[in-house]
């Protein structure tokens, strides 16, 4: 982990678009604020875990995708006969 200090109204930059600036400090802990592209997500660390938590679960409901005749056939696999 890099460690930085930092003032208020000081930065730190991350890539070419992403930055950081302590807004202000006192006893209920820091305020800082975020600049970045809006094409890239910015959530805090709690509210990405439950959103990545949320998207497991998602997808486990689902089940695992059907194989379509071309991609089994692809595969090897003797395509399923049709009724006469």
């Amino acid at each position: 982990m890099l460690v930085f200090s930092r003032r208020r109204n000081e930065a730190v930059v991350i890539g070419d678009g992403i930055e950081i600036v302590v807004l202000s400090c006192g006893r209920e802990g820091v305020r800082i604020g975020v600049r970045a592209p809006l094409s890239v997500p910015v959530h805090r660390k709690e509210i990405y875990e439950q959103i990545c938590e949320e998207n497991r679960q998602a997808a486990g409901a689902l089940g695992p995708a059907p194989v379509s005749e071309p991609a089994a056939a692809e595969a090897g696999a003797k395509p399923k006969r049709r009724g006469r």
